[in-house]
């Protein structure tokens, strides 16, 4: 059947979107809106080979910028808004509702009650989803949450080593997330062409996150239960002994409010290095900062050589992970031993919509840097489960 899906990639101060022929999966509009919450938000919108670029006043929040959206595809885009026939959200986190559903109060109230493990992510997206039910009331709302591709992590791989009451009743164990960013790189590096089984993807961004994947299905992750976890990120802290924040609260009479600001806005790369940018960072030759930050990569993909046995593909994605250089070499050369090797003009080539091998025809395991497309995987879940309906 027909079917035309719009999907919403919320941030927390800005946001992307494009809006898919499901029957070619073909983009037929798309664009980006930042800085939100102010009176001159930036906007590139693209229809029909035309490129829109403005400023709007967002200074009320996302439903400005969703009423111009929306005003997009009414305007240039055939059917106009009745043509829209789904809308997918990039969700991230709402406990053991991981899978992709119809997003209704309910679920919104178990997103609400997250929010304090996920604030920069719960709760733009609850705001957006109000708005797009008030101005597209009818048409079906579909969450892909993040946490749903790791379903499929073994429970000795997600349980926690704390008491097992406390962990089921308040459903403490590991979720993973990125799962927009993991799926795509198995559903291209898994396809003919490339046929890859044993993959590890590794998602560098301002969040960033390791994923193992057999068979084209996460085994597991270094985020846990929340994205807080695993490797050091733009403001997020990532591992830390969670007695050294204990210790620190004391000594800084902090209450957990306080310590939750502390570890999601002023650690990772900014705590360390004083920057939440990798440029920055780089340009500074801050080594220590890039060295822990390309080891605890390193140590997490090494960690996953246990679940997969072997590993046939490493996959680079997210804005660190396909730009920089320097951080995908200090990775990969800690991964000598494994036959890994990368090809320095390889690197330098421009990137396409398809992955780019950037490893030597000798390495033993292949390196590609994905550019992955979050939102067609939504897309994906979105049609799929209309279909369903």
């Amino acid at each position: 059947m027909a079917c035309n899906i719009l999907v919403l990639n919320i941030g927390s101060t800005s946001f992307k979107f494009k809006y898919f022929d499901m029957d070619t999966e073909t983009v037929i509009a798309s664009g980006k809106i930042g800085s939100v919450f102010t009176d001159k938000s930036d906007y590139v919108f693209e229809v029909n080979g035309e490129k829109q670029e403005g400023f709007l006043d967002a200074t009320s929040g996302y439903k400005p910028c969703l009423e111009r959206v929306f005003s997009l595809i009414d305007e240039k885009c055939d059917g106009g808004k009745n043509a829209v026939d789904g809308i997918g959200f990039k969700t991230v986190m709402a406990g053991d509702t991981n899978f992709p559903c119809v997003l209704d109060d309910t679920v919104l109230d178990k997103m609400q009650e997250y929010s304090i493990v996920a604030p920069a992510h719960n709760t733009p997206y609850i705001e957006a989803v109000r708005v797009v039910w008030e101005l597209f009331p009818g048409v079906v709302t579909v969450g892909s949450f993040e946490t749903s591709f790791h379903n499929t992590i073994p429970d000795y791989a997600a349980m926690y080593p704390i008491d097992k009451e406390m962990a089921e009743k308040y459903g403490i164990r590991k979720y993973g997330f990125h799962g927009a960013a993991h799926s795509y790189a198995a559903y291209k590096l898994s396809s003919e062409g490339y046929n890859a089984k044993n993959i590890i993807s590794v998602h560098l961004g301002g969040s960033s996150s390791v994923c193992a994947i057999k068979d084209g299905k996460s085994v597991d992750t270094s985020m846990g239960f929340s994205p807080q976890s695993g490797i050091p990120m733009n403001n997020r802290c990532g591992d830390v002994d969670v007695f050294s924040i204990l210790y620190l609260m004391e000594k800084e009479n902090m209450d957990s409010k306080q310590m939750r600001g502390f570890l999601s806005t002023k650690c990772g790369l900014l705590g360390m290095g004083g920057s939440n940018d990798m440029r920055v960072i780089e340009q500074q030759e801050n080594s220590p900062v890039i060295e822990a930050y390309t080891y605890s990569t390193a140590k997490y993909i090494c960690s996953f050589l246990a679940a997969l046995g072997n590993v046939d593909a490493i996959s680079f994605s997210g804005g660190i992970g396909e730009n920089s250089i320097s951080v995908k070499k200090s990775i990969c050369e800690r991964l000598s031993f494994l036959g890994v090797e990368l090809d320095d003009s390889k690197m330098n080539e421009k990137l396409d919509t398809e992955p780019l091998l950037i490893s030597t025809n000798s390495s033993k395991v292949k390196v590609y840097i994905t550019p992955v497309d979050e939102e067609l995987m939504v897309a994906k879940n979105t049609y799929t489960f209309i279909e369903r309906r």
